[in-house]
C-alpha cells in the first residue's frame, strides 16, 4: 500500500514539474498573458477579502487575507525577479511586492485587534495596485480596419 502512495506522490511531483517547465518555456506574449491571468486571480481574491471584511467575522476575514497573500505570493514567485516586458524598466516593480506583503501583514494585525476600519484602509491601496497591474498587462485590443 505504501508503495502505491509513493508512486502516486512521485507522479504528482512529476506532473507539477512538467507544468512548471511548460510555463517557463512560454513565449514572452504568453508570459504577459500568464501574468495578467494571475493578476486577475489576485483581483478576484481581493474582492472576496473585501466582501468577507464587510459581512463576516475576524477569523473568516483573516483566512481570506491569508488566501490573498498566497495568491500574491504566486505572482511574486513567478514574476518577482523577471518581470514581464511592460514592467521591465519599472524601478518600483520589485518594491511593490514587498510593500503589498507588508501591508497585508499590517491588515492581519488590525483584523486581530478587531479594527474593521483600519483593515479597510490598509487594503484600499492594494485595489489601485491590482488595477494598475491589470491595465498594464492587459492584452492589446485589436485595431479596427
Amino acid at each position: 500500500m505504501s508503495f502505491i502512495r509513493a508512486a502516486r506522490g512521485r507522479s504528482k511531483v512529476m506532473l507539477a514539474a512538467a507544468f512548471v517547465l511548460a510555463l517557463a518555456g512560454s513565449a514572452p506574449a504568453d508570459e504577459l498573458a500568464d501574468f495578467h491571468e494571475l493578476v486577475e486571480q489576485a483581483t478576484a481574491q481581493y474582492r472576496v477579502v473585501m466582501t468577507t471584511l464587510e459581512r463576516q467575522g475576524q477569523a473568516e476575514t483573516a483566512a481570506e487575507v491569508h488566501r490573498f497573500r498566497e495568491t500574491w505570493g504566486v505572482i511574486l514567485e513567478r514574476f518577482g525577479k523577471e518581470p514581464p516586458a511592460p514592467f521591465a524598466g519599472d524601478e518600483q516593480y520589485a518594491q511593490m511586492f514587498t510593500l503589498i506583503d507588508a501591508r497585508l501583514v499590517g491588515v492581519l494585525l488590525v483584523i486581530d485587534m478587531g479594527n474593521r476600519d483600519a483593515a479597510r484602509a490598509g487594503l484600499a491601496p492594494i485595489k489601485e495596485t491590482l488595477a494598475d497591474l491589470s491595465a498594464r498587462s492587459a492584452p492589446a485590443k485589436p485595431q479596427p480596419q
